[in-house]
């Protein structure tokens, strides 16, 4: 007997159990909590049409997590056309982050998110902004939700010490910025995948 596609209640409960993950990936893609919520709304509506082409037995996290990532970085990619459209400058490493709520230390000495954090301050926020889509997903993936790094790679489709050294860079990039007063952050070279 040939295996069925998800039913849309299969694939409801399944994107629900992995919201926080997926939404962590329009996070690290857009940097901006209100696009990300924007983008995994759009990323839901393209998976359930597209939920035909999912192979049962495959992860269901790492299929949805590659929509959500091209989602998000169509999105990216329109933002900027639209800015630049308009006359604004266009900045990779310029997000709006004024939605966040102020908080004042978000971060254990390790670079881990504290137990019941919910938001980030400023600074914290500015420093994140700096690191480029890919690192800042993976940060963002094992600190908040301390995923192991063969889930972060399977979701982000990198090789597991690609998501090992982008999370310890990620780490003392913040760490850096965090201790020192008015710092600007380094940016990573690595190329976004």
């Amino acid at each position: 007997m040939d295996a069925q596609p998800p039913t849309t209640h299969d694939f409801s409960s399944e994107f629900l159990r992995h919201h926080r993950a997926l939404w962590l990936v329009a996070m690290g893609v857009l940097a901006n909590a209100a696009d990300a919520d924007d983008a995994l709304q759009e990323a839901a509506i393209v998976g359930v049409r597209k939920s035909a082409a999912f192979v049962p037995g495959t992860s269901f996290r790492a299929w949805m997590g590659e929509i959500v990532r091209n989602v998000s970085r169509n999105r990216r990619r329109g933002t900027r056309r639209e800015a630049h459209h308009l006359g604004r400058p266009v900045d990779a490493h310029t997000v709006d982050l004024a939605s966040r709520v102020a908080v004042s230390s978000p971060l254990a000495p390790d670079g881990s998110v504290l137990p019941g954090q919910d938001a980030f301050d400023d600074r914290t926020l500015r420093a994140l902004a700096r690191l480029e889509p890919v690192p800042r997903a993976c940060l963002l993936l094992r600190c908040v939700e301390r995923l192991d790094y063969a889930a972060i790679a399977e979701l982000l489709d990198i090789p597991k010490g690609t998501a090992m050294s982008h999370v310890f860079r990620g780490r003392r990039i913040l760490a850096e910025f965090l201790a020192t007063p008015n710092a600007t952050p380094t940016t990573p070279t690595t190329p976004e995948r």
